[in-house]
């Protein structure tokens, strides 16, 4: 009888083991098969998994020879049964054994060779085992798989139980590239091996058998393949074949080949070609883009500042693959990487030159938001603006730490005074965007701006004073005020927004706050008027429409004003502020402007 016990634990493993030393020392850590929920920034994990899975060997064996697969027949004969052992090792693009990264299980040592289990007397045995290899951290080496196929009998047995060695030469080999074209990594799946005669060994170079074809295709038969006639010669094929599993687990190989290129752009000299990775790019997994997010950010950037892109034609494709990555960790599916990507741009983005670049792509875009090449890109961007916004502020910061390291100065002065001339200028064209009326398209667009909006004022405040940010903030509410429909309803949401968040908190912006917000929604109060609110003609559903769109807009109404005046009331009560009589009047100034609103 086998009896077994289980304890959870709950919490960080190594902490876990440092808590529990006397019960869990020199216990090994298992990790999963695949990625955990989150992979963040530092967190690097290198691993191929390998589940050696089936076989079928009908050929006969008679320690001399395996019959090949030409003429592709059964020819009369006796066929034995074998015991069959397969033996797995890493080669090198030279042919050399790459010494120690095979391991059995956690815990065990790395080997260099790994050896299968024998069926007695089974030629379609099942394996079923499963090996893992430690990939490299730096370079993409030509690595392959190399198979070698024994008949084992009761005599190797009795060799090895009196020391010997176990001399039976192997009849088949096969072979799997771990980069099959060069660039991407071997995909994640099944494969059928195609085995070749092994009796001339080791008369066979590397640079022979890696030309021939490794695997079949599904649904392709052994008759098809081509085999190239050096290593027909040498090695023809047979008609056995070995089935695996592979499982990449590595946050520094990509099975994606535009992936792998953007990845690896360095080694790209042509502008042409490196256009075309950056438009294929936007068409890649999104699975296998949150497995390397820093690794793509930093290729991003880096083709931004560099002397391929000096005259800044390839902005606009790097601006677009940008959004496209932020789209994907804005997703809610993948919303467990948002803190991945804060923390990549707090600790790892270190691009001082890329904001402008980002405002250049985006103001391009706002110089005609309707235009059929922009308006989709446009909404995607302004979807993430808040992440763009937090790109643009820390590229300034880090600028401005490396003009402080050099003296700073009239120079610095002058850098900051542009680009904060060129953030108001994004405004304005946002703002004139805002304003527009045609084409009707122009509503999607300007709705996702008015969702969007308050979420870039944290970052204008690391810019703007908080005074210059209120500003900002009602000249883009005032280029709303006269919108109507379900965008007015989202106007009063950004109000809401507004009186939440910091800006109503500051005793220096929220007079301004407070008598922008009543002059903002004093017109959406009042009774229904069929006239002013629908037009000639409308049907019911319009009528209906209309109406419920009323009733929003007077609840929102109704909210913000009871959330300022919760604010202020705690205002009025503060010590601070009664200990401060012009504090204090202000706030009673601010309560009575507010209350203005209410009917007498």
């Amino acid at each position: 009888m086998i009896a077994t016990s289980v304890k959870i634990f709950h919490g960080n493993a190594r902490t876990i083991v440092k808590e529990n030393t006397s019960l869990l020392l020199g216990t090994p850590l298992v990790l999963r098969l695949g990625f955990p929920d989150v992979v963040f920034p530092g967190e690097d994990r290198n691993e191929l998994y390998i589940k050696l899975w089936s076989g079928d060997f009908p050929s006969v064996h008679n320690n001399t020879a395996r019959r090949s697969v030409s003429p592709f027949m059964r020819g009369p004969g006796t066929f034995t049964t074998s015991n069959i052992q397969v033996a797995i090792e890493v080669r090198d693009a030279l042919g050399k054994t790459v010494e120690n990264v095979i391991s059995h299980g956690t815990g065990e040592p790395n080997v260099s060779q790994f050896h299968s289990l024998v069926f007695l007397r089974n030629n379609q045995p099942t394996f079923g085992e499963l090996i893992k290899l430690a990939l490299p951290w730096k370079e993409l080496p030509q690595w392959h798989l190399f198979f070698t196929f024994r008949y084992r009998s009761s005599r190797d047995k009795a060799s090895k139980v009196l020391g010997g060695e176990v001399g039976d030469k192997p009849f088949a080999f096969a072979f799997l590239p771990l980069f099959p074209d060069g660039r991407a990594f071997l995909e994640d799946g099944s494969h059928t091996l195609v085995l070749y005669r092994a009796d001339r060994l080791s008369q066979i170079l590397p640079d022979t058998y890696l030309g021939g074809t490794p695997w079949l295709q599904n649904g392709q038969r052994l008759e098809q393949l081509n085999v190239p006639a050096e290593l027909q010669r040498t090695a023809p094929m047979i008609r056995d074949v070995l089935v695996i599993r592979s499982s990449l687990c590595s946050t520094r190989h990509t099975q994606n080949p535009v992936l792998s290129d953007l990845l690896n752009w360095s080694q790209i000299h042509e502008k042409e070609a490196l256009s075309v990775v950056l438009v294929k790019f936007t068409f890649v997994g999104e699975l296998e883009i949150v497995k390397f997010l820093r690794d793509i950010f930093d290729s991003l950037f880096a083709i931004l500042a560099s002397s391929i892109n000096q005259a800044g034609d390839m902005d606009h494709l790097v601006f677009n693959a940008l959004v496209t990555v932020l789209g994907i960790v804005q997703d809610r599916r993948f919303s467990n990487f948002q803190p991945v990507l804060d923390i990549y741009i707090q600790q790892h983005f270190k691009y001082a030159l890329a904001s402008s670049h980002i405002i250049r792509s985006m103001n391009q875009m706002f110089a005609d938001p309707t235009g059929s090449d922009n308006a989709s890109p446009l909404r995607a961007a302004l979807k993430v603006w808040h992440y763009i916004f937090k790109f643009i502020v820390r590229s300034r910061e880090l600028q401005r730490a490396k003009e402080a390291g050099v003296g700073g100065g009239a120079t610095a002065e002058h850098l900051e005074s542009n680009f904060r001339r060129d953030l108001r200028s994004h405004l304005d064209e946002v703002n004139k965007m805002m304003t527009t009326t045609s084409p009707p398209s122009i509503i999607g667009t300007q709705t996702i701006a008015l969702q969007r909006f308050t979420s870039i004022l944290p970052e204008l405040a690391r810019i703007f004073s908080t005074v210059e940010v209120v500003s900002l903030a009602t000249g883009f509410a005032n280029t709303a005020s006269s919108v109507k429909g379900k965008l007015a309803v989202w106007k009063l949401v950004m109000f809401l927004q507004l009186v939440k968040g910091f800006l109503f908190d500051n005793a220096q912006s929220r007079g301004i706050l407070v008598e922008s917000v009543v002059m903002w929604i004093k017109p959406h109060f009042g009774r229904f008027d069929e006239y002013t609110q629908t037009q000639a003609g409308d049907d019911a559903n319009a009528m209906d429409a209309a109406r419920v769109s009323w009733l929003e807009s007077i609840r929102l109404c109704n909210t913000i004003i009871a959330l300022m005046l919760d604010k202020l009331q705690q205002k009025l009560i503060d010590p601070e502020v009664l200990a401060d009589r012009n504090a204090l009047r202000q706030e009673q100034d601010n309560v009575d402007y507010l209350l203005s609103l209410l009917p007498r």
